[in-house]
Parts: structure tokens; sequence; C-alpha cells
């Protein structure tokens, strides 16, 4: 394979695919055409066979496997009997529609699963860490005990709060990571108690009953990041073998309490690794996360945001409610201009109002707010 210069792979048939390897690229992506939106090396049709076994000659310069990481959207689950014979070093996977998938007898080191429909998957001893993203509770997870550590990513969920469902056994997990979106619905850490001996806790995003967290008297292991709000966790000393802390982009009040404990807890114990930094207002989680805008069509989306983020200013600094009113005009005035404001854009608009006067140093009542924004509107 020489890289930067286009040659036919036999992915699905004799020279199906024309394909080009960047200098330096260690993943490989394979989609499926229709369905895959993100971009690919190569794309194969709806219930194509591939044959895997084409990579067999590739290594990387180092020497090793070539891909390192292979990423795959589609139902082939061949790639599972393709990895005994030859080790992943780690398989990206989203299926489509395939409800089942043996890995008893696979050999990957890190194993990701993207999941969106109902999926069982029957884990084995090759299979060495793993990753779980979307709608982890469509997840039927068997064959696990092997495994010391589970990672879980929330995605297009609707549940509040976001909770793990009851998996069959959980004495053997020692840690697990939980990632949501910091704008997104909070994850119930109460739905962790059914781990008992866990030693590390990782999470990332909005969080909630974070005192739950206290019954972990074995903890050794607390990282905190991207959490907008630490109401009710427990103060740092409830565990007495916490050696390793990590408080980063959290909010801010409660950021600078754990900073304080974490100060005095260090004249009492050794720590592996303890840091608190990048403390953040509630403002910050808003402006970076929250506004409404961030999902328009890329344009529009640009142009409101930077507006959105000039009435946040004006607000900030208006001394009376003439000021608060002029600069929420302002606002309106520029998606006024904008094309294809349709009725999801103007609930997003009317969404965005009352998040900046939630910042408004002057009380402004929703009544009031909802006038203006019909007076200066003209979608």
């Amino acid at each position: 394979m020489e890289r930067d210069k286009p040659f036919y792979l036999s992915l699905t048939a004799e020279k199906s695919h024309k394909v080009k390897v960047t200098a330096g690229q260690g993943r490989f992506a394979i989609g499926t055409k229709g369905v895959t939106a993100s971009k690919c090396d190569a794309l194969v049709e709806v219930g194509d066979k591939i044959n895997w076994e084409v990579f067999n000659e590739f290594q990387v310069p180092a020497g090793g496997n070539w891909p390192r990481v292979m990423q795959y959207h589609g139902d082939d689950t061949s790639f599972i009997q393709w990895s005994a014979t030859r080790v992943m070093e780690q398989l990206d996977w989203t299926p489509l529609d395939c409800a089942e998938a043996d890995f008893s007898t696979a050999d990957i080191g890190q194993l990701v699963v993207v999941i969106d429909k109902p999926i069982r998957l029957i884990l084995g001893k090759g299979v060495k860490e793993v990753f779980f993203r979307g709608n982890i509770n469509n997840l039927i997870l068997e064959n696990y005990e092997h495994l010391e550590a589970l990672s879980f990513s929330f995605a297009h969920d609707a549940a509040s709060p976001l909770k793990l469902q009851t998996f069959k056994t959980t004495a053997h997990i020692k840690d697990v990571s939980i990632h949501t979106k910091v704008n997104g619905e909070p994850f119930d850490c109460s739905s962790l108690a059914q781990f008992t001996n866990l030693t590390a806790v990782a999470l990332s995003g909005n969080v909630c009953n974070l005192g739950e967290l206290k019954q972990f008297e074995g903890l050794e292991s607390l990282e905190l990041r991207y959490v907008p709000s630490l109401e009710g966790i427990p103060a740092l000393a409830s565990w007495a073998k916490l050696n390793y802390f990590i408080g980063w982009n959290i909010e801010e009040k409660g950021g600078k309490e754990l900073k304080k404990q974490l100060a005095a807890l260090e004249l009492e114990r050794t720590f592996k690794y303890a840091s608190v930094s990048n403390l953040k207002k509630l403002e910050w989680f808003i402006t970076e996360f929250s506004i409404p805008f961030s999902s328009w069509q890329s344009k529009n989306s640009k142009v409101a945001v930077k507006a959105y983020k000039e009435a946040l200013k004006a607000i900030k600094k208006g001394k009376t409610k003439d000021d608060i009113k002029e600069a929420i005009k302002t606002l309106i005035a520029v998606i006024n201009t904008l094309p294809n404001i349709e009725t999801e854009e103007r609930e997003d608009t009317g969404d965005a109002v009352m998040q900046l006067l939630s910042f408004s140093p002057i009380k402004i009542e929703e009544e009031e707010a909802s006038k203006w924004f019909d007076e200066y509107r003209d979608f």
C-alpha cells in the first residue's frame, strides 16, 4: 500500500473500491451508502458482505496491523471471525439493524459500539475494553465478567434523568465512566449503586444526585469534567482511600469548595494526582453549550450565535429596562434578516430571549419579554 496514492481494494468484489490512504492515517472508515452521513474511506451497499481479509497484508511502518482503528457502519459481523485470526487494536462499530452479535471468539483491544436500536452483545475474554455510546438502555450485555471497567456515553436519550439499566452481574466492575451532554438531561448517579465495588468513577457532563457517590467507600479515583452543577457532592474526605482527583471545567462555586478540601487533604495524604482547574460560571456552560441557535444551518447559526453573545454582553452591562429591551431588539433584528426562519427557529429565538433575560441585572417579567419578542420579530 502506497500512501497518498489511490489504489484498488477488493472490499466487496475484485477491485471494487478505489481508495486513498494519507500518510500517517491509522483509521479506515467503511460506511453504508445512503445511510452513513460522516466522511468515509469506502462506502458499501446495505447487506454487502465485506472481505475483511483484504486488510491482512497491510501493516503500519513500525510494525503491527493496519488499520489501527477500523470504523464500520453496517451489519456484516464477519469482522468478528476475522479478528479471531488477526488482532484488531480498535473497532468502532455502528450497527444498522443487527439485533445480536457474539464476540466470544473476537480478539479486539478496544470495542466501541454506537447503539441505536435494541441489541444483545455477547462479549468474550478477547475483548479487552468496551465503550458504549448512544441509546444505552437499548443494550443487553452478556459474558462480560472478565471486565473491570465499563464506559457509557449517552446520546439521543430523552429519559429524564438518564439512568443505567440494571446489569446482570456487577461485583467485578471497579471502574465506570459516564459521559452526557452538558446541556442535556442529567445522569442520575443513583443508578451506579449496583456497582458495589467501585474504586474509580469518571463523570463528564450534566449529572445529578452526586450525593449517592458517598456509598462507595473504596473509591480511590474521582474525575469530574464539564459538570455544570456540583449540588450534593460529598466532601472529599468521605473517601478514605481517595488518591486521584480531577475537577476540570466544573461549576465555580462548588469547584472552589473542592479546591479548599483538596488542599487540606494533601496535608494528610499523598495523591497520585490531584487538580481542580478551569472553574466556570453558569453563564459559560450556557454560552458554550446551550445557545438555542447552535443547531441551525451553519451560516444562520454563525450569525445568530454572534448576535446572541453580543446581546448577552449588552444585557449584563444594562442599567435600565430600556437597555435590556434594546439588546433584545438588536438580536431579533439580526434574526429578521436570516432566511428560512420557520416554526422551530421561531421557538429557538423565543427560548434565546428568555435565556438572555436570566442574566439581566434588572428583573423582566416573562409576559413583558414575550411582548417585546412579538413586537420586534418579522417571522
